[in-house]
């Protein structure tokens, strides 16, 4: 299963500063990244700290339907990981929520900083409500591909004709 994802990353690989997201599943993602040193150096330069005694953290953030500003998630957890593993996948996401993550670690007790943040994902719906036109449509689809229209050897352009059967021709 790794060699699978190491082939996409290879294929898609980010460009520095960026952290890619995929889903999975419907309840998986999977976040890459480039683990290069720039970020490191920063951090050690900006903050007088080594780098390698931080813990790097991946924030998940609830994000469905705002425009997500860094703080105004509806939610968020935190996942401890290797930064020069280049990848982490992440379970445990909800139905038909959308997801943005974030990089980044703990420069004091309080105070996160964040490295890379990826684009938003969507989870899919886990059922289609019943009133919904879309389950219509779905079903509409579904039925068609079990039993597949009657076509007919005579017809005239772009019309199709539909069998109906009639009691009082079943009778005669």
């Amino acid at each position: 299963m790794f060699a699978e994802w190491e082939e996409v990353m290879i294929q898609e690989m980010p460009i520095k500063g960026e952290l890619k997201a995929k889903l999975v599943t419907p309840q998986k993602m999977f976040l890459y990244w480039d683990a290069s040193d720039i970020p490191k150096k920063i951090i050690q330069s900006f903050f007088h700290l080594n780098f390698d005694k931080l813990v790097p953290i991946v924030r998940i953030y609830d994000v469905t339907e705002i425009i997500f500003n860094g703080k105004n998630a509806h939610h968020f957890y935190e996942v401890s990981i290797s930064y020069q593993q280049g990848f982490w996948f992440i379970k445990g996401l909800t139905a038909n929520r959308s997801y943005v993550a974030e990089l980044g670690v703990y420069v004091s007790e309080t105070s996160f900083f964040p490295i890379f943040r990826s684009t938003c994902i969507h989870t899919p719906s886990a059922d289609i409500p019943l009133s919904n036109e879309l389950y219509q449509d779905v079903l509409q689809f579904k039925r068609y591909e079990e039993e597949p229209p009657k076509w007919r050897d005579y017809v005239s352009t772009y019309s199709y004709y539909v069998e109906k059967n009639r009691p009082e021709e079943n009778n005669a």
